[in-house]
Order: structure tokens, then sequence, then C-alpha cells
């Protein structure tokens, strides 16, 4: 979850740190820090908070950060989103040794940094801080005294050391050199002339160069501003592809609007657009999905689909299971990727799994996939990242969601493009299997006017703001949906309590008199999302029992819908839609609804307090 930096060329060093940074932002945080190689020594400044307190202490020491004649040219820098240890400064990454002649820094978690503690504590090391990635570097530099090699003690190290990491390492004794370690955490070489980068993703990589080299598990990197060389963990050489990487757009340019939750929440249209012209580009076409070369014989042949994802992606996966049930009669189960680490496996190789990732990289969702793909089943992976573990291990199998980058913490297109691919899955898997044509070739109609009518939604965004923020100062909050859209009520509860820190929850309405019903009062609101459909009459009378509690009611629904008008409080209205496409449209309102009252509260709606966009730890 944390965000690394690093640069060895010949630039003004600093600019390009605290530019990476920041482009790293988006993955969440509650310190910062940076190493600076000064020749004769090493150089750590580092701050809880915000990368504008970094900034402020680099001003105050800004001589010192410059070296002499200017002539500090390698370096690294971190973001730290806590994980042993409080956000304190002591904490806070980089990492000294206890001699201040190895300076590192750490995405992941060590398993079992106590045992290798006590062996170092043994041996007379002292330790400053409560983190496990402390262990790293004191271990690294008990292995440098023994060995008296840089890439034997960095071997040896990594080969002693159990979990996920991705470090960066600068050496007193390499004044012009970078090593860069991975294993289960991404991190990506960026490939220039005299100069050279390493970050945590490639778009941050983009914004300086346009080659780079991704690094696999058990890899090592040598950066110096001549040359990248690469090993494994034996020492032994290896040679990398480089990759041609394109710029992305200004992932730091808000487009006029005061958050980045903002402006993604209003690009849900475009980025729907995006993902319709390259899978579905005409209603009267296949699903341009040929390329997964999933045979028709095993597509009729298969026994269960199973979906595995964390939080956002899993309530995606939810809506999906309807869909696809629907569309192809083909069992679908979804569960947490966290739990199915601990279930029995019933996979076979008949079976099917959908892994879905954001970022192609939660640690939770990349364990299960490993776990149930060992069965034989196939995968398919979906994610917004082609570069990410994720679409290593879906190989041919992968489909990209084509979101661009999200900055905001909570996820808003990212949630509707994940959703939008299942449906064109269940499309292609029912197409090929020839599962009820004429419901297929309607649901494409649909799909093709989906970017409209997400505009139309969008287009309220001033209504929704003068209805909700009157509910800003209540505690507690019910969402409460039925069938397909019982995930957004999840979704909806999971978006207000990430944003505003209210607590929410959400229901199948059906399970509000089962208990929950019990907490209503005049001072929890109740949210229902009611469309047109099979479901609707069902969650009519679910929200007339909790009216009855004297709990103020919001409703979702379409346009006109005077028997809605007539019981609700307040009703977000969103254009007319088909129940099975309806989760497109209701999801934004809730968006809103978290976002201003979020905002109203006066709270860090980008970054919200204890949250990483990128979850690469267990």
């Amino acid at each position: 979850m944390c965000g690394i930096v690093g640069y060895v060329g010949e630039k003004k060093l600093v600019p390009i740190l605290l530019e990476g940074l920041h482009c790293l932002e988006y993955r969440g945080y509650d310190s910062s820090g940076i190493a600076i190689h000064e020749g004769q020594s090493l150089n750590v400044i580092k701050a809880v908070g915000k990368i504008s307190k970094l900034e402020e202490v680099l001003n105050v020491n800004g001589n010192s950060t410059n070296g002499k004649n200017g002539s500090v040219h390698c370096g690294i820098g971190h973001t730290r989103w806590a994980t042993h240890g409080e956000p304190t400064e002591i904490n806070a990454h980089p990492h000294f040794d206890t001699e201040e002649n190895i300076a590192v820094v750490h995405n992941g978690i060590i398993r079992n940094y106590i045992e290798v503690k006590e062996k170092l504590i043994k041996e007379g090391t002292v330790f400053k801080s409560q983190t496990d990635t402390e262990v790293v570097v004191q271990l690294i530099a008990y292995n440098f005294k023994q060995s008296k090699s840089i890439l034997k003690a960095i071997c040896k190290s990594v080969n002693e050391l159990e979990g996920s990491y991705a470090l960066a390492i600068l050496f007193k004794s390499e004044h012009n050199k970078i090593y860069a370690v991975r294993k289960e955490s991404p991190l990506v070489i960026g490939i220039g002339k005299k100069e050279n980068y390493l970050a945590s993703d490639t778009p941050t990589l983009s914004r300086f160069v346009d080659k780079a080299a991704r690094l696999l598990d058990n890899e090592i990197a040598e950066l110096s501003k001549k040359e990248v060389v690469f090993y494994n963990f034996k020492g032994k050489k290896i040679k990398k592809k480089i990759l041609r990487i394109s710029k992305s757009k200004d992932i730091l340019d808000k487009r006029g609007f005061k958050h980045y939750l903002a402006k993604e929440i209003n690009e849900q249209s475009e980025v729907v657009l995006t993902l319709l012209q390259e899978l579905l580009p005409s209603a009267e076409k296949s699903v341009q999905l040929d390329y997964l070369k999933l045979e028709p014989k095993f597509l009729k042949e298969v026994d269960r689909i199973l979906i595995l994802a964390c939080g956002t992606a899993y309530h995606a996966g939810l809506v999906g299971k309807h869909v696809i049930e629907k569309l192809t009669s083909i069992p679908v189960e979804v569960q947490f990727a966290s739990e199915y680490l601990n279930s029995a496996s019933l996979l076979t190789k008949k079976s099917l799994i959908v892994g879905i990732s954001q970022s192609g990289e939660t640690a939770d969702t990349i364990a299960a996939i490993k776990k149930a793909i060992s069965s034989g089943a196939t995968l398919i992976g979906i994610t917004n990242r082609p570069d990410s573990a994720l679409a290593d291990m879906a190989k041919n199998h992968l489909i990209v969601s084509r979101s661009g980058v999200e900055v905001s913490v909570a996820a808003t297109k990212t949630f509707t493009t994940q959703m939008l691919v299942l449906y064109l899955l269940a499309v292609y898997i029912s197409e090929t299997i020839n599962h009820e044509p004429s419901t297929i070739n309607l649901l494409k109609k649909e799909l093709r006017q989906l970017p409209q009518l997400i505009d139309q939604t969008l287009a309220k965004s001033e209504f929704y703001q003068e209805q909700i923020v009157k509910y800003a100062s209540s505690k507690d909050f019910v969402f409460i949906g039925r069938g397909i859209n019982y995930p957004i009520a999840l979704e909806a509860a999971l978006k207000l309590k990430e944003l505003s820190y209210i607590h929410a929850s959400g229901y199948a309405s059906g399970e509000m008199k089962h208990g929950p019903i019990a907490v209503l009062d005049r001072g929890v609101p109740v949210v229902s999302i009611i469309v047109p459909g099979e479901t609707y009459e069902r969650v009519i009378q679910n929200s007339l029992e909790a009216k009855s509690r004297k709990a103020p009611m919001i409703a979702v629904a379409v346009d006109g819908d005077k028997k809605v008008d007539g019981i609700f409080d307040t009703v977000l209205h969103i254009p007319p839609v088909s129940e099975i496409l309806s989760p497109f449209l209701t999801v934004i309102p809730m968006q809103f609804l978290s976002y201003y009252i979020a905002e109203h509260l006066g709270r860090d709606v980008d970054q919200p307090r204890n949250l990483a966009k990128s979850v690469t730890v267990e």
C-alpha cells in the first residue's frame, strides 16, 4: 500500500522525488520521507502527515539536501501506510541501519520479522522503530559485514525473509547506485538516457520516461545512471524485457473539479464509452472477447464460476453473479478473497475463476487466486492495470477495465467498469453457448445506451447535493435493496463509511424485519433502492415497514414514479432504466450522497483516514 520512488541521474534530485511521491499519493499514506546520497553520507528526511509537511521540512533544510554544488543525484522516496507501529517520524521510512551506512524503503509485510529481530538483537543490534522494515535494513547491514559484498548481502537477506516486499536500498559506499528488490509487491524500473528511475507503478514513471521493465517476484535490479543490471535471488544476472510505456494523462489534473473523487464520478460515462467501443462497438456485433480463447466446449461444460475479490470489487462481483446466472444458467459463487484462503477448495478443471482487482496487486486476491488455480481451474483476470501481478497470472485470459488512473482512494469509476466487464463477460459466454439470443440482443442494445443514461444521471448532481446535505448530521444510515441492487446497498454503505466516517449498513431489504429494523428511529435515515421490475413491490413494502418506525426515508427511484414520491421524504431520481441495467445508475446518487455529506463535514474526501488505494499487504 506504500508508494516507492527512486532516481539516479544528472537532474535535480529532490524535485523528482517529490513529484513521484505526489503521483503516488492515491495509494494512501500517513507519512513520507526521502533518503539522498550526499557522496560521503546518506541523509534521511521524513515527516508525519501530508507530503506538504515533508516539503516544509525540506525547505527548512534546503541547503542540506542539495549537496556540494548541487551534486546530489541519487535518492529514494516513500509514502507509508502504517502496518507495524503508529504513524510517527521514527516509524516513517526510509530506515537506517545502526551505523547509518544503508537506507531502505519498503512496501509489504515481513511475516517473520519478530524471529529475525530477536536473532539480530542477540548479535548486538539496537532497534529504534516498531516497524518490520527496520528489520530488513538491519539484516542487510549484518550480512554485508559478513560478506563485504552488496549483492551477496542482499541475496542472503531476502532469502532469510518471509513475506511480501518491494525494497529500494541505498548504500553509503555506492554513491551513485540504487538497489531494488521485489517479492509479491509491485516495483517498476524506468529506463532513461543517462538516468534511471524506479516506482511502485507505471503511471508515475510515465511522467519521466517512455521505457520500463517490471520486476517480477524474486528479482533484483542495480540502477546507476548508465545502466540497469538485473539479477535473481541467487545473484545470477538475468535479462529483462524492456517495454514501451505511453504517457498517462496527468493524474494530478482535477479538470476543474474540487476533488479527484468528483472528477472520477463524473468520468463514468466517458470510461464506459471507452470500454464499450473496445468490447461492444455495435449492438449488432458479438462481444469482442474472442482473444480469451475459451473454447465453446469448455464453456458449455463449466460446472461453476467462482468470483474472488475484496471490498468494492466484491460488490461488483455480486452484481456480476446476478447477470451471469441470468444469461448463462451457470452457478456463480462470490467470495471475499480473504475468506477463500481459509475455505475448502471445491473447484475442478471444469471450473472458471474470475479474479477482480482494480490494481491487480491486491494481496488477498492474489493469494486466493493462487490457491484457486492450483485445482486446475481456468482463471479470467479483471483489472485496471495490465502491468500487474493479476495480469501476469491471467496472461491471455485478461480483461482490462480501461478506467484510467483513479487517484481518489474511494473507488467509483473503477467499480462501474468492473461491473460492465462482468456484464460483457456474461454476454460473451451466453453468445458462445447459444443461450437465449433474444435476451442477449436486447441487453446489448441497452448496454450501448449506457453512456447517455449515465450522463443524464450525472447531470442531476446539484439536485442530489441539495437533497442530501440535510442528512449530514445523522450518526447512522441504513441502505436497502433487493436482487441486483442489493450489492448497490452494500456499496453505498461502504462508500459512506469510507468518506464521511458515519456508520452505515447495507441489507437485503427483506432481511430488515429479521433484526436490523430494531435500530431504526428518527435519527437513522433509510435509503431504499427501488426500480421497476420483479423486486419493486417487495422493496416498497420493506420501506413502509421502516417508515412506520419513524425513520427518515430516502429513495433512489426512476423519474416519474409517483408511488415512490408519495411515500418517501426525499427521492433521488434517475432516468428510467431496465432492472438488469439499473446498478449502473442507482450507484451514482449513492456516490454523490457519500461525497457531498463527507465534503459538508469537512472530511479528507480523496484520502480518507486509515485507508489505502492499493491493499498490497494481507
